[in-house]
């Protein structure tokens, strides 16, 4: 028997039946899952557009051994099935004389004994189609109880049910079914040997999504006019060769590429539908038919996108280019910092896009401009020279890293699509866009950037080493392209102690920021630093505090070490002239007034020396203590108690019955009476113009000792 298209019902001219085989899984298309009901829908709305619209449809190939007449089939059984159970449906429904359908009794599973009766009492049977056809089956006498077990029985209702309600309300389908079709090819004219054959379907696996996606996708090609589906008749050879290729060192642990190539498929489809301001669709054969599907206009451009978005990676080392435009830990010149361990963000993208770890992305928002700008820059290499490249990308590293509050992709406030906008046009042109994507700040600082290279070419390199540092994740605005000679200083400070580093800093004057109603102060915690020493529109005093401290301090400097910065605290602390306002108390009793943790402290309306330390970022209840009341406690050796924290914790326990508490200008001696706390004593502090004359904790040490506590 050679290669020939035959119709289901022309198959039985040639042979006397059909047998699905033991080896064979049972009938999975009307299992009942997502995957599978995605399958299903779409397989019968094929059917269903070429019964009703007259269209031929062509099911591929079906293979399998032909011996005495009767075909089993090793690969087209779960095709066979659903075209058994149409043919069935169709005769039932429209009254077709009984010899006309008689073929379908030659057609039976071999799999379970239950499975071929069913299959020989359903052609027997016809439903009255004025109930749910599959509860009218499971209703007759013959329906045995232990086929509600048999999952290919089970498979069979559901798929009836589904042609049912597809078919349903449509007449004269008897005829039209001969426009469904598939090629039959016996292994015997393959040159394949039975035991060959059987080993390759023996495993019973279904076809992975991407498998489905990706002879649909073909299909939908084939969908365009002429013109233009030879012009991208090249994809298919591209799914099973180039991309296949490009994407294999990057598979799987099972050794394929398909969740791969539809992670990265995901990632170019997201872009489109950015650019286009259209939701996106999780399914991915419905995101397919959106995008690329003849009826969208601009399917053609975006065809071009995604063939050219793989195209793009393909023919050269991927982790090598990769390798020579990032760096990770340390600076490196003529590379840009990522600050990440994982420099192929391409390989990342194909591992995490599209999923979430707890309640945010494993592929962010800021890396998916990143690869994007790497994808335009390959896609247009002809034009774009490497080192500007380079020098481009660094700029759009630098704008993604400050612009957090920009890149968003939620609803009513999607800016996706003005940042690609700015990001392509950054690595075609060079240009810093004006526009409302990225944050104005940074864009005003990269132009800057730019002017300030024309005449300073040679400081690039260490303008570059700057812009990668850890804490500064390309914004340099508080050292400032006028203190170059700051710039190698700046990067030395933050490798010292950073207490040492806070402290040195409030000698040489106020470098705290105002955050709504509380104000932070640096600490241990790299992230109070990196919000510091960035400006922001929630901030106040980044200028005039935190810059101006900042470089102040590095320019007293010639060299930047511990003992240096320890003689400049030494020097504050010494000098008859210092003041001593707050600032002197957190330098001196920097190891329990500086925080640990978040740096946020919250002074009262009486004056600066009113203050709590934060336990928290947000909130005044909780561990909240009165720094003032702290270093005294530490001082006292810890011979008394805390208050329990929150307000309380502006108290000194110096019995259960007597509690001391500092305000701006005074100590006061509390006294429970009564369970009533009443002011027993008030201890003024010294003070000129509203500044303490006396270290007001060592005063009320003394004082306290001389009282008898």
């Amino acid at each position: 028997m050679e290669t020939n298209q035959y119709t289901f019902r022309s198959l039985f001219q040639e042979i006397k039946e059909i047998e699905i085989p033991i080896i064979q899984r049972d009938y999975a298309q009307g299992r009942e899952n997502d995957k599978v009901n995605r399958v299903r829908e779409r397989f019968l709305d094929a059917i269903f557009d070429a019964l009703n619209n007259k269209k031929p449809l062509t099911l591929d190939f079906v293979y399998g051994e032909v011996e005495n007449g009767k075909l089993v089939p090793l690969d087209g059984q779960q095709r066979l099935t659903t075209l058994f159970l149409l043919h069935w449906f169709v005769a039932k429904k429209e009254n077709i004389e009984e010899n006309d359908y008689e073929y379908l009794n030659h057609f039976s599973y071999f799999t379970r004994p239950s499975s071929r009766d069913f299959c020989k009492k359903l052609v027997k049977h016809t439903p009255a189609f004025n109930m749910t056809i599959s509860e009218e089956l499971k209703d007759q006498s013959w329906f045995q109880y232990q086929w509600h077990n048999d999952p290919t029985i089970k498979g069979m209702l559901v798929m009836i049910d589904a042609i049912n309600q597809k078919y349903g309300n449509s007449s004269n389908l008897w005829g039209q079914l001969a426009n469904i079709t598939f090629y039959f090819l016996p292994i015997s004219d393959m040159g394949l040997t039975d035991e060959l054959y059987i080993k390759m379907n023996s495993r019973g696996k279904p076809l992975t999504e991407f498998e489905h996606f990706k002879a649909e996708f073909e299909g939908m090609i084939k969908e365009y006019d002429e013109e233009m589906s030879k012009e991208f008749k090249e994809f298919n050879r591209k799914f099973d060769l180039d991309w296949t290729d490009m994407l294999f060192p990057y598979r799987g642990k099972n050794e394929i590429i398909d969740d791969e190539f539809m992670r990265y498929f995901f990632f170019v489809s997201d872009i489109l539908c950015y650019q286009q301001n259209i939701p996106s669709e999780k399914d991915p054969f419905k995101l397919a038919r959106m995008l690329y599907g003849k009826d969208n206009p601009s399917a053609k451009d975006n065809l071009s996108f995604l063939e050219s978005s793989f195209d793009c990676w393909c023919g050269f080392d991927i982790d090598r280019f990769f390798n020579s435009i990032f760096a990770n830990g340390t600076y490196e010149s003529g590379k840009v910092k990522i600050y990440q361990e994982n420099l192929n963000i391409f390989k990342q993208c194909c591992d995490d896009y599209g999923d979430d770890k707890g309640r945010n992305r494993k592929f962010p928002l800021s890396l998916t401009l990143l690869l994007y700008a790497v994808v335009v820059y390959l896609q247009n290499r002809q034009n774009v020279h490497e080192n500007n490249f380079k020098h481009r990308i660094r700029i759009v590293r630098n704008l993604i890293w400050n612009s957090r509050d920009e890149i968003r992709a939620d609803g009513q406030r999607n800016n996706m699509p003005q940042l690609l906008a700015e990001t392509k046009e950054i690595i075609l042109k060079g240009t810093i866009p004006t526009g409302t994507g990225y944050n104005k700040r940074q864009k005003e600082e990269e132009q800057a950037k730019i002017d300030w290279l024309l005449t300073n070419l040679d400081k690039q390199d260490a303008l570059f080493h700057l812009e990668d540092h850890s804490l500064l994740y390309g914004c340099i605005a508080v050292v400032g392209l006028d203190n170059f000679a700051n710039f190698d200083k700046f990067r030395e400070l933050f490798n010292n102690d950073r207490d040492l580093v806070s402290r040195a800093l409030l000698a040489k004057g106020d470098y705290s920021q105002v955050v709504g109603w509380r104000w932070q102060l640096g600490t241990e915690n790299d992230s109070t630093w990196e919000d510091l020493l960035h400006p922001s529109n929630q901030r106040t005093e980044f200028e005039s505090q935190t810059k101006a401290t900042l470089n102040a301090l590095l320019s007293s400097l010639t060299k930047v070490d511990e003992s240096n910065l320890q003689q400049i605290i030494d020097n504050f602390l010494n000098d008859e002239n210092t003041q001593k306002d707050w600032r002197y108390y957190f330098v001196k009793y920097n190891d329990t007034m500086l925080s640990d943790t978040f740096g946020y402290y919250y002074t009262y309306t009486d004056g600066d020396y009113h203050t709590l330390r934060m336990h928290t970022k947000e909130r005044l209840s909780g561990r909240n203590w009165n720094v003032f009341i702290l270093a005294l406690y530490y001082q006292m050796n810890e011979e008394y108690d805390l208050g329990d924290y929150a307000n309380q914790g502006d108290c000194l326990m110096l019995s259960d019955s007597l509690a001391l508490d500092c305000e701006n200008d005074k100590y006061i001696l509390y006294e429970d009476i009564n369970d009533e706390w009443e002011v027993k004593q008030e201890f003024p502090i010294p003070q000129q113009d509203g500044i303490d004359t006396k270290d007001r904790v060592k005063w009320m040490k003394n004082k306290l000792k001389k009282l008898g506590y």
